[in-house]
């Protein structure tokens, strides 16, 4: 099995931060909406039960397992939500419900002002083209028979819609613009290594112009180093398309570095919510802090020069 030479170091050729750079703090909140208008996403007293294996008889019903409780979320234009919490939380599933990858049990999807729950047809086809998902693990999301080119042109052809200026020149552009070699848009995702296959996901994400992103965990399969990678990538993708975001994650140092906002789950249900800044230095729910409390802390004097050489280096980013 042959494997890039450049390992995760194409991401230069985007102005991307390398191996063990630093990610730069996120910025202040994007801005919402204008005023008066509604957000991009609201999600209303979503609630999803699954059936417990084994109970129920022939005859009777079975017990069910609620693993959504009644969540309400907002995702606003050009904004990154993160929704954390543990494992068995609810995010994911939750995040499923919103991207009509599940149906919920009960509750309301609405994006941009239409109800699209139980969308159908034509409706949710144009739902599906808005709202993309990029999976915690690259490798299961993508067909390891098809080629880069096919993978990130599927959507379209999915859709009916014309590749435009055709497949490989397409493909080429899009690998570019996450950091991948444009020659290799022959391979498969095996001779990629994790965060090239994952920058594989998210070109595919964008191959349809989507207004809102979910990820799913997108970043928790991967090494450290190349987290940094693919978080810078997703914040300036987002800088240049103005789309949003709705970020599942459990690591709150990770969710630091890219939320504007924050919703916070245990057991199915959101436990509190806020801008970021207001849930990390003053969490009100208890199971907040314990969270907090749970990340690895350094000395402040060596988190302050991070940031400050991380800030100085996405300034030269955004000037460049």
């Amino acid at each position: 099995m042959s494997t890039t030479s450049t390992g995760e170091s194409t991401g230069q050729s985007t102005g991307q931060s390398t191996g063990t750079d630093a990610v730069a703090p996120a910025s202040a909140p994007a801005a919402s909406t204008s005023p008066g208008s509604g957000p991009l996403l609201r999600a209303t007293d979503l609630v999803k039960e699954f059936a417990v294996p084994g109970t129920g008889g022939l005859l009777g019903r079975a017990d069910t397992f609620r693993a959504v409780d009644g969540v309400s979320l907002e995702v606003r234009a050009r904004e990154t939500l993160a929704l954390v919490g543990e494992s068995g939380s609810g995010k994911s599933t939750t995040a499923r419900i919103v991207a009509r990858l599940m149906d919920a049990t009960s509750g309301e999807v609405v994006f941009d002002g239409e109800p699209v729950t139980r969308a159908k047809g034509d409706r949710l086809r144009r739902f599906r083209s808005d709202v993309q998902v990029v999976f915690q693990d690259p490798y299961s999301s993508l067909n390891p028979r098809h080629t880069v080119e096919r993978i990130v042109t599927a959507p379209l052809v999915y859709q009916g819609r014309e590749v435009p200026g055709g497949t490989r020149a397409f493909t080429q552009q899009l690998m570019e613009r996450v950091g991948l070699d444009p020659d290799h848009h022959r391979r498969y995702p095996s001779q990629f290594s994790g965060g090239q296959a994952q920058r594989i996901g998210i070109a595919r994400a964008l191959a349809v112009s989507p207004r809102l992103v979910v990820c799913d965990e997108a970043v928790s399969a991967l090494d450290v180093s190349v987290q940094a990678q693919i978080i810078n990538l997703l914040r300036r993708l987002q800088r240049e398309e103005g789309f949003s975001y709705l970020f599942i994650a459990h690591d709150l140092a990770v969710v630091r570095q890219i939320a504007d906002r924050v919703a916070v789950m245990s057991q199915g249900r959101i436990v509190e919510q806020g801008e970021r800044d207001a849930v990390f230095d003053d969490p009100q729910h208890e199971y907040t802090r314990t969270l907090l409390a749970a990340v690895p802390r350094i000395r402040p004097e060596w988190e302050r020069a991070r940031r400050e050489a991380a800030g100085a280096r996405a300034e030269e980013e955004t000037t460049a």
